[in-house]
């Protein structure tokens, strides 16, 4: 019975330090140091800043204001994200992408077949480039025909859509096969794009359900067709859109040989598969913004938050980069170097205990 006490009060320790170090979360910067690094709910990594001299100015490329994001009001009167008059929702260094709401191509007409309005959306901004494993371009509409244009390999370069319906009963809730709804997928480098939606007889037999057609560019995982969209993406003036960003327009190995190249500490440079540029990462057992000369921090594996591979039998000691585990007093390792035994001839239980003790504050120390 002494033993299951004892035993139980080592394990209560633990589940107290692991609500201690649960409540300590660690914090990264994000921005340069006086920089703001939020618009409303959306975070602003640097390169990216709000505010003249928190943000890149890439001297490779043709604005000063690349990584310029405008945090202004919107209708509601909330703080509202924007790069080149388009709201951003979300900007992840990790994966090198910025969440937008792009235009929605719209061309309607009256049941007459007279135009009532279209428009030509489109995107130019050296560096970024359309997510080609993220986004569809995709036409909506039964009378509908759409051109997706860019520059490919220093060529103009198109590629169309088309559907065509002359009811409803044929077209299937979820499904964008071509009846009603075309989706294809996104060339690989295009850039300078623009796009437009058209039709081929201004909707004049098939304006009692469908009087527009629709042409845009869509985060795939948000887009599920509907026949209602025949007549309720009129209402979407924008449609949510993923781009690739970058740095520069050089690859690693030139990068890192010039005084422009940015990656800080403890980070790794990136290629690009999808444009020109590069990237920056932390390095396994890092953390933080790799964008900042001393942004990537040590983590420690051994906080409740962190995964690591000690187990029930094991403390975690937290090194600089990495972490190694240790066995518990009482036990030893076996042959194999990894699996921790118990003793056959186990010291006195009570020091055992103290010394166990002993090593999960130690442990739990590392995070104040």
């Amino acid at each position: 019975m002494a033993f299951h006490r004892m035993l139980m009060q080592v394990i209560w320790v633990g589940v107290i330090l692991s609500a201690i170090m649960a409540a300590t979360a660690t914090t990264f910067p994000l921005a340069l140091p006086n920089c703001p690094d939020s618009c409303g709910n959306v975070k602003i990594p640097y390169p990216f800043g709000t505010t003249e001299g928190c943000y890149l100015n890439d001297t490779a490329n043709i604005d000063d204001g690349y990584y310029f994001i405008n945090c202004t009001t919107n209708a509601q009167g909330q703080p509202q994200p924007m790069i080149w008059n388009l709201n951003v929702t979300s900007i992840s260094m990790e994966l090198g992408e910025i969440d937008i709401q792009m235009y929605n191509s719209i061309d309607c007409y009256d049941e007459y077949g007279t135009l009532l309005s279209n428009n030509k959306p489109s995107l130019r901004v050296p560096g970024f480039t359309v997510s080609v494993t993220k986004n569809k371009f995709v036409a909506v509409g039964c009378d509908t025909y759409a051109y997706l244009n860019g520059i490919l390999n220093d060529l103009p370069f198109s590629v169309g859509c088309l559907s065509v319906c002359n009811d409803t009963r044929s077209i299937v809730n979820g499904t964008c096969s071509g009846i009603g709804c075309c989706q294809i997928d996104f060339p690989r480098d295009l850039t300078d794009i623009n796009f437009k939606a058209y039709s081929f007889k201004n909707h004049t037999q098939v304006w009692k359900f469908n009087p527009c057609s629709f042409a845009f560019i869509i985060q795939e995982d948000k887009f599920n067709f509907s026949p209602d969209y025949l007549i309720s993406l009129r209402n979407n003036e924008t449609l949510p859109m993923v781009l690739d960003w970058a740095i520069g327009a050089e690859t690693c190995e030139v990068a890192q040989n010039t005084e422009n190249y940015i990656c800080g500490g403890n980070s790794n440079c990136i290629d690009l598969k999808n444009g020109s540029g590069y990237r920056c990462q932390c390095r396994d057992g890092y953390r933080g913004n790799p964008y900042l000369k001393a942004g990537c921090q040590d983590i420690n594996e051994c906080d409740v938050k962190e995964p690591n591979n000690c187990t029930s039998n094991q403390f975690c000691v937290n090194d600089v980069g990495s972490y190694h585990c240790s066995c518990l007093e009482g036990y030893y390792y076996h042959l194999d170097g990894q699996t921790c035994v118990p003793n056959q001839a186990s010291p006195k239980l009570s020091l055992a205990i103290s010394l166990t003790i002993g090593k999960l504050f130690s442990c739990s120390l590392a995070n104040f």
